[in-house]
């Protein structure tokens, strides 16, 4: 499930990823996501992976609908993470956008959160 948190201000959607995540935590994170591009041209994602327990193969599909949609409406994706599956799935966001990706460990979180809002 996505969980927005108080980091999101403006063009930055700051969201915590924990459990199995489904087609319909797309069907709610998107609108946000759409709405950001409609008001500001260009966005940038916070996504903070706590727990992730994998995600279903519609979730999938609509990860990947929603970076091919937003190709050049990405500037920046800061994905923080804890083990190497984590960054695979970061490293395969990054030719989905036109933007820049970057994974971050745990222990780097302020360092993402940084590096995302510049």
């Amino acid at each position: 499930m996505f969980k927005i948190i108080d980091l999101t201000k403006r063009e930055l959607i700051a969201i915590e990823v924990e459990g199995k995540l489904t087609k319909a935590d797309y069907d709610k994170i998107t609108p946000l996501i759409d709405k950001a591009v409609k008001d500001f041209g260009k966005v940038k994602l916070y996504i903070q992976l706590n727990n992730l327990d994998g995600i279903a193969p519609g979730a999938f599909w609509e990860d990947v609908k929603t970076y091919l949609k937003h190709f050049n409406h990405m500037k920046k994706i800061a994905v923080v993470g804890k083990s190497r599956w984590e960054k695979l799935w970061s490293d395969l966001a990054a030719p989905f956008i036109s933007g820049e990706v970057k994974y971050f460990e745990f222990t780097a979180i302020d360092e993402a959160r940084e590096w995302v809002k510049d």
